[in-house]
């Protein structure tokens, strides 16, 4: 009896005490390795992340503005040679930021906490309100995509515009529009636009909501062929998201709409101008907003865009300095930034 007993109790035994505690000690340890393994495989994608968002988001802002700034100006097919072309803009306020048409782009230079020259008060009116460190661009422009038009008929000063269009094809009431023929340009609110098929008729009044017409007749008349396409005022600027104040994010307010929050995380934007100093259509220097004389003689335009992480991602502040075009950024804080430059040519003054 006392040997089965013995028996009984070997099979029984289990791990001793100090066992439990080295096999314990060596699955912490192994526990600890495992999770620095995890903890650092998030930090790598986490940076990452970040780094491609910026990546992404200065990429994108970049080409939303060169598309727009490489059609600044356009002037249907006549070009703005001094003495031989001159546009007419029928538009009441036509000296006005979002419906002065006669150059191709105006820009704002960010002067400490004011710009120079002062801002337009569609711009000063804006909310969230523009970030004051960066300058302000804004492109007299046909958009990509927008339609163009054939005028089907020689155009009188009176009576409307007749034009071919394809279906589908349409431009809503109160519309800035250009018209030219090689020879005159006229910019007027088209007042309405009615689809008889594969044709259509553009009227102009006076009145009405809007960008209104100082006058229901054309300056000149047209000839057959003559270009019609709708004309917008782009402007890109910072300025806080809607969601959080502390995320700058560049945005853009087309003509007269609601302004849009398109690319979150850019935080500066810095603008020289290329000027053609002596006719030749190259650019001679490029300058700040602030020293363009006439906007007309901008060819071209070096843009910066000073991209931040949307999180903070360092443990510890970094000071650190960001050159943008010429002009020194610094920052002691714990986000990540990326400058994008560029050079955008602009088609209609070089041709």
């Amino acid at each position: 009896m006392h040997t089965n007993i013995q028996m009984i109790r070997s099979r029984a035994a289990g791990f001793s005490l100090v066992e439990l505690m080295v096999s314990m000690t060596l699955s912490l340890i192994l526990l600890a390795g495992l999770l620095s393994v995890v903890y650092s495989s998030k930090l790598t994608y986490t940076q990452n992340d970040h780094v491609a968002r910026m990546q992404e988001g200065g990429r994108t802002g970049l080409e939303l503005m060169m598309r727009d700034l490489r059609g600044a100006g356009f002037p249907g097919c006549a070009q703005p040679i001094a003495g031989l072309f001159g546009l007419n803009n029928l538009l009441v306020d036509s000296n006005r930021l979002l419906w002065n048409f006669a150059a191709p782009l105006q820009g704002y230079e960010a002067t400490g906490a004011t710009w120079a020259p002062v801002l337009d008060a569609a711009l000063s009116a804006l909310n969230p309100a523009l970030q004051t460190a960066s300058d302000v661009v804004a492109v007299h422009t046909i958009r990509p995509g927008s339609p163009i038009f054939r005028a089907s008929l020689a155009t009188l000063p009176t009576g409307g515009i007749v034009v071919n269009k394809a279906a589908g094809q349409s431009i809503p009431a109160n519309t800035p529009v250009i018209i030219s023929d090689c020879g005159n340009a006229t910019v007027f609110a088209a007042s309405t636009f009615t689809d008889n098929g594969a044709t259509a008729t553009i009227t102009l009044a006076t009145g009405g909501g809007g960008p209104a017409n100082t006058t229901d007749v054309l300056p000149s008349a047209f000839t057959a062929g003559a270009q019609v396409a709708p004309v917008s005022t782009v402007v890109y600027y910072i300025a806080p998201t809607a969601a959080n104040a502390a995320i700058p994010a560049l945005w853009r307010l087309v003509s007269g709409a609601a302004a849009e929050e398109i690319i979150p995380g850019a935080e500066r934007l810095q603008v020289q101008y290329g000027v053609d100093t002596n006719g030749d259509t190259f650019a001679d220097n490029y300058v700040n907003a602030n020293a363009v004389a006439n906007w007309s003689n901008v060819v071209s335009v070096n843009l910066a865009l000073l991209m931040r992480g949307v999180e903070s991602s360092s443990p510890q502040a970094i000071a650190r300095t960001y050159d943008m075009l010429g002009t020194a950024v610094n920052f002691n804080d714990r986000f990540d930034r990326t400058v994008f430059t560029t050079t955008v040519s602009l088609r209609n003054r070089t041709i």
